[in-house]
């Protein structure tokens, strides 16, 4: 028996290429046992577990305090898991970055739950918990949402103080990322808080102030991953992991010096590069730089808020593929101000930059953006099915309009990922990388059954 059951909700209907570990719950999990509680993790997705086995596992723990995680797409599910394990746990609690965008909406979604909590966790959620083995019933805590008041979050002032994720919770095994093929994987979180204003970001949960653990901790966790778990891929998920390059270059440098064999994946910046940042990343593993490209248009940069140029685009894929780092480009496709053909010409764009990768997506005004409000607003905002690939969840929000319909959605991302992935040269040149003819094959067969299954 657990006093506390943290889950990560199934995502229904789909079997995702990309497996991660739940950092936010495996951070929640470790504050949680510094505090003396005992606690487990059910990551239903890893496990392959749909609602049915996710509350039959709940059932087994008998758990005083169950804690689901949600983003905004999969909040159809979590509600659905607590709806089927209430009568399992005396205290229901939400967390995540759906309930810190909504608030207090989720009780009207869900009025199972007993409480849902915004923002970071890892200093007040344990002492929620205290409060209510305790027998307390209308606790008031930071970052606390009950029926009749949300309370403000307070975000961890001192990353170093939190301890590494609880690893041995959860299914390390299960792990994968497609671009990372073929060893162990993990993730870690370097830094948090983003300061650029793209309006379709949702900063809900660690806001707009970078805060950054120290280089020495980074290293250490990463050491600590290789050596007792084996794992020898890592993806960085802080909102911008380049965004102060001296930091980055430090870390690097303890990588080496230390000796951690480990191949890795960042988010970056076009507008944050330089070469001896890339230099140092490429010598201590960093194998892919995810950019938010978004559009080959300066008009729609600049609708988005990106802060960012076309030029300054291609020059960073121009110096980090000089540096021999691979380059996955995010896309945003259904943007009001573009039309069908000008987004033909951002794949086009894709394909001229020479990008190793790419990820279509839909633009979407999540909760806590400010494309949702100009959604809601302009009566643009639709719940739907994601039309790309990897937008999991039964629906998620849509930006709709008069032109940029679900079936125009749809269209574009089918003819984007056809044109791009499906090209001669484009397979040709992967069947050559290591591993290449293995995952061009897997990756083939997931698209080629996407696009079928998408007519």
């Amino acid at each position: 028996m657990s006093q506390v059951v943290l889950i990560n909700p199934p995502i229904p209907g789909a079997t995702p290429a990309l497996k991660v570990p739940p950092l936010g719950i495996a951070y929640l999990a470790s504050a949680l046992r510094n505090a003396g509680i005992s606690v487990k993790i059910i990551d239903a997705p890893a496990l392959g577990l749909d609602l049915d086995g996710a509350a039959r596992a709940v059932s087994i723990l008998q758990p005083e305090i169950v804690g689901i995680t949600s983003t905004t797409p999969l909040s159809k599910s979590a509600y659905r898991l607590g709806k089927k394990i209430r009568r399992d746990a005396k205290w229901l609690i939400l967390g995540g970055p759906h309930p810190s965008a909504v608030k207090g909406k989720i009780f009207e979604e869900c009025p199972e739950l007993d409480f849902g909590f915004r923002g970071e966790g890892e200093e007040q959620f344990p002492q929620l918990v205290k409060l209510l083995l305790a027998g307390e019933k209308n606790p008031d805590l930071p970052g606390l949402i009950s029926r009749n008041r949300s309370c403000e979050p307070v975000p961890v002032s001192d990353l170093d103080s939190i301890p590494f994720p609880a690893w041995d919770l959860l299914p390390m095994k299960k792990y994968r990322h497609p671009l990372l093929p073929g060893k162990k994987i993990a993730t870690i979180i370097s830094s948090r808080g983003c300061p650029y204003q793209c309006i379709f970001c949702d900063q809900s949960v660690c806001g707009t102030r970078f805060r950054s653990r120290s280089p020495e901790k980074v290293v250490d966790e990463i050491a600590e991953l290789s050596r007792k778990w084996g794992v020898r891929q890592i993806i960085f998920y802080d909102d911008l992991f380049t965004l102060n390059p001296e930091r980055v270059i430090k870390i690097c440098r303890l990588i080496l010096e230390r000796g951690v064999k480990i191949n890795w994946k960042c988010e970056g910046r076009v507008n944050i590069q330089n070469p001896e940042m890339l230099s140092w990343m490429k010598r201590a593993g960093c194998e892919v730089i995810a950019y938010g490209i978004e559009s080959a248009h300066q008009k729609s940069l600049d609708w988005l808020n990106k802060g960012v140029s076309a030029a300054q685009i291609r020059q960073a894929v121009s110096l980090t593929k000089k540096a021999g780092i691979k380059v996955l480009g995010y896309f945003i496709f259904g943007i009001p101000i573009e039309t069908y053909q000008e987004e033909i010409r951002t794949v086009q764009f894709a394909i001229e930059l020479g990008l190793d990768y790419v990820q279509f997506g839909s633009l979407s005004p999540f909760p806590g953006s400010r494309l949702y409000q100009m959604a809601l607003e302009k009566g643009w905002y639709r719940e739907a099915s994601g039309p790309a690939p990897e937008e999991y969840g039964e629906t998620r929000p849509l930006l709709i309009t008069d032109y940029w319909t679900e079936d125009r959605l749809r269209e574009i991302m089918k003819e984007a990922y056809r044109e791009f992935y499906f090209r001669p040269g484009y397979l040709i040149r992967s069947a050559l990388r290591p591993r290449g003819i293995i995952d061009l094959i897997k990756s083939g067969f997931r698209l080629s059954r996407w696009l079928q299954k998408n007519g």
